[in-house]
Order: C-alpha cells, then sequence, then structure tokens
C-alpha cells in the first residue's frame, strides 16, 4: 500500500507496506476518524464501494504538538474497514494528515511536512489535514478529502507526424511533492513527463500539483519516432506559454501542438462545473 518514509531531526524511519502503528479500521479507539466526502462528492455512508470509487490507498498520519508522528494506519482496498481508522491517544493537541491516491508506489513524509509521490505514480490524488483535541469524550470525525491536482489536457488541431509513438512533455514546477499542511506544491524544478503512445491518441494529459490555488507553466513538448532498436528520430518541437492551472481543474488546452512554433497567445478562459472537477480551464494557444 502506501510507504512511507518519516525523517525525525536525527533519524529516518521508513513505514511498513500497510497497517501502521494505529488501530485498524475495525478496532475502536478513543479518535475514530472516517472518511466521508472526497471534494464536493459526499457519501451516504462511508462504504467500500464509495471510497473505491476514488483512490484505492488511504494513509493515515497523526503527529503530537512537537511534529513528531506517534501513530499511523495504512490502508488498502483489501483492508477490513476501508476508509475508517481509529486511534487510542492521550489528551492533547494533535495535527493528522491523510492522502488518499492510487498509484503503485508509495509516497513519502518526512520532517519539514513534505510528501512526495513518485511523478510516474502521480494521478488523482487527495489529501486534508486536521487538527484534532483529544479530551475526555470519545471523538469521531467524519474527514473531507480535496482534491490537490490539476489536470492538464493537449488536444491537438493539426496532424500529428506520421511515426510519432513518443512525446516528452517538460516544465518547471512541482509534479508529485506537496506539503502536508496545506496541499500545495513545494518544488519549482524541470520535471519530464514521457507518454508513449500509439496512433489512438486524440489529446496528450498529464496530473501536477500546483504550488497555489492558481498558478502558470510554460510547457516544451517534443515528439519523437523510437524505432524498436532503440534508435531515436526527433520530429517536433512545441513551447507553449503562461498556461493557467488550478487545483481541483482540468486545464484544456487546445492548438497547433506540431507545428515547430513556439506559442504565447492570450489566455481564454470559460469556466463550467463539473460534478467531479471544481473548472474545466479552456486555453488556446
Amino acid at each position: 500500500m502506501l510507504s512511507m518514509a518519516l525523517l525525525s531531526a536525527c533519524e529516518k524511519m521508513v513505514v511498513s507496506e500497510d497497517g501502521g502503528s494505529g488501530g485498524k479500521g475495525g478496532s475502536k479507539g478513543n479518535v475514530v476518524l472516517r472518511v466521508s466526502q472526497f471534494e464536493q462528492k459526499p457519501f451516504d455512508a462511508p462504504t467500500r464501494g464509495d471510497v473505491n470509487d476514488y483512490c484505492t490507498k488511504l494513509c493515515f498520519h497523526i503527529y503530537d504538538a512537537e511534529g513528531t508522528r506517534i501513530e499511523y494506519v495504512n490502508q488498502k482496498q483489501e483492508t477490513e474497514g476501508f476508509g475508517t481508522a481509529s486511534f487510542s491517544l492521550p489528551e492533547g493537541h494533535y495535527t493528522l494528515v491523510v492522502v488518499g491516491h492510487s498509484g503503485s508506489t508509495n509516497p513519502s513524509f518526512s520532517a519539514n511536512e513534505k510528501v512526495s509521490i513518485s511523478g510516474k505514480d502521480l494521478g488523482d490524488t487527495f489529501w486534508c489535514c486536521e487538527q484534532l483535541e483529544v479530551g475526555a469524550d470519545e471523538i469521531e470525525k467524519n474527514l473531507v478529502l480535496h482534491r490537490i491536482v490539476s489536470l492538464l489536457q493537449f488536444v491537438p488541431i493539426d496532424t500529428k507526424p506520421q511515426n510519432m509513438n513518443q512525446m516528452i512533455i517538460t516544465y518547471k514546477g512541482s509534479r508529485g511533492t506537496f506539503s502536508g499542511l496545506t496541499g500545495f506544491g513545494t518544488t519549482n524544478v524541470k520535471q519530464t513527463v514521457e507518454l508513449n503512445l500509439t496512433r489512438n491518441e486524440s489529446q496528450y494529459e498529464f496530473y501536477m500539483i500546483p504550488p497555489a490555488q492558481e498558478s502558470t507553466i510554460s510547457v516544451t513538448m517534443d515528439t519523437k519516432y523510437v524505432e524498436t532498436n532503440g534508435r531515436i528520430h526527433a520530429l517536433t518541437g512545441k513551447t507553449i506559454e503562461n498556461i493557467p492551472v488550478k487545483r481541483n481543474c482540468v486545464t484544456i488546452c487546445r492548438g497547433a501542438l506540431f507545428d515547430n512554433d513556439s506559442s504565447t497567445k492570450s489566455v481564454f478562459i470559460t469556466v463550467s462545473i463539473d460534478e467531479n472537477w471544481d473548472e474545466t480551464i479552456s486555453w488556446l494557444f
């Protein structure tokens, strides 16, 4: 499931594939946490099927007032009570960080609350951070997990090169690394997305985690023909600047992708509400 790495001030701790130090979904503690809503999609009850519609893995991390991780539960679809976790905690103040995703590799947590998911594994990703005050009474808390990714889709209006079977997309920003406290991206480095293609694609897409609620990125898209013997032939190159990205939104970019010209055209945005995503941003270049 989610293999975690927590860096304290003096050591690195590796978290197991699944399970954890806290109670599982079926064991009752004095703090019960239940994933009851993903963004704007409420559930009538936290059933396995509802949770599975959005992610296959959940990780609950609890930190004390000094920022030390003291309890955790890692879950996957097969976990009994998937979506519900319970803990037995002394009275005090705690911070809870929850991540839900469907990647095959494991995120890691570090001392500065940085969470990292492998870029190759980044897909639809959900997160929440809650403050817990544990007293004499038991706590039952319903959690709302927020989508923290932006999905960029590129729709060409021109004809693709005949032999194209690979696209390399590069941009500067954050892809799978974010703050566990805010859910926003925390890196500003060159990212590379490699898409291996067939002849059937009508659009090209990737996920990223924006550094703020609204931001912009510039993207370079290089197409190639890769022979079976590994020989690579460069075909086209395109740089598209100032693309708007927003958390929980899809940005659809339409234009001539394969003309070898860079684009710095104005931004045209149309907004529509979707039941799964907050907005759709249309961008012409």
